[in-house]
């Protein structure tokens, strides 16, 4: 536990918790190629994740306004290709694309369009629960975590070692 950081609470456990749940689903989804359902599930982690900071109240769009005005995130920065992105932006593409598996509002989504949603969702991750100076609580370890894993070697955790496992929280 790092010295300035307080124990999470339990809602932001829980929120972890769930984020870790979506991301491992996105990723088995992404292995069968199912960009649409695997979009949903890491913009449901991205929801979680911004829970984590904003609580319980509101809708994605909510979420995503208040994250845009807090000034914690705003050292996040995407560079796509040669240009830095507004990290927002992301964001806001996630949100329409989660919303697009509905049938009245269906886009196609890309592979593309599924990697970024899973840089976005392991850079928020890595600023609100991992970089020692700046997450906002300390949280308990979950060693088989998708999350955790894809945050650490930056790659798919089906790739990563002994990852099979889903997240048992």
């Amino acid at each position: 536990m790092s010295a300035d950081n307080r124990p999470a609470t339990k809602s932001e456990q829980e929120y972890l918790d769930k984020a870790a749940y979506y991301v491992y689903r996105a990723v088995r989804c992404s292995a069968c190629e199912l960009w649409p359902e695997s979009l949903n599930n890491f913009g449901s982690a991205l929801e979680s994740l911004l829970r984590i900071r904003f609580g319980s109240g509101g809708y994605l769009n909510d979420l995503i306004k208040k994250f845009d005005a807090d000034e914690f995130f705003n050292s996040i920065i995407i560079h796509d290709g040669a240009s830095k992105e507004c990290i927002t932006c992301y964001a806001d593409r996630v949100r329409i694309l989660r919303n697009a598996v509905h049938p009245d509002c269906w886009k196609e989504a890309t592979p593309k369009d599924v990697n970024d949603s899973r840089l976005l969702v392991i850079l928020i991750y890595h600023a609100l629960a991992v970089c020692e100076s700046q997450r906002i609580a300390d949280f308990q370890d979950s060693p088989d975590s998708a999350l955790k894993l894809m945050e650490a070697y930056g790659k798919e955790p089906m790739d990563a070692p002994d990852s099979d496992a889903p997240n048992p929280r």
